[in-house]
């Protein structure tokens, strides 16, 4: 995502009316304001949709789970569909641990440790 460039009231002060007077200061510094304030503003808002979009693919990755845990259960003897299930439940705790633990792929694309510790040191 681009950056928005610097906000200046004395440069806009010099394209608003040429000479620099109180009403044209303050008109510049009030765009430099609104300016800032969209900036913060869409920086939150990518951070949520980032987030979001996290969380339902997590959501999905899990829904997957369950269906590959019907599927398999479907595909044996009636009196192994506990196992099967138990080995998918298994699957998706073990694999929740190990991600905890080690954090190979966080979501900034940084590898980090989980304490939050750098790994790069």
């Amino acid at each position: 995502m681009s950056t928005l460039p610097s906000c200046s009231a004395a440069d806009l002060a010099q394209l608003l009316a040429g000479p620099k007077t109180t009403t044209t200061t303050l008109a510049a510094q009030y765009i430099c304001n609104q300016f800032t304030a969209l900036s913060a503003h869409s920086t939150a808002t990518t951070y949520a949709v980032d987030t979001t979009y996290l969380l339902f693919s997590s959501y999905l990755v899990f829904s997957m789970q369950l269906g590959f845990a019907m599927l398999c259960a479907g595909s044996v003897r009636a009196k192994n569909t506990l196992n099967i299930l138990l080995t998918n439940v298994l699957d998706a705790a073990a694999g929740a641990v190990f991600y905890y633990l080690l954090d190979l792929h966080s979501p900034s694309g940084t590898r980090t440790r989980s304490s939050g510790a750098d790994s790069s040191r």
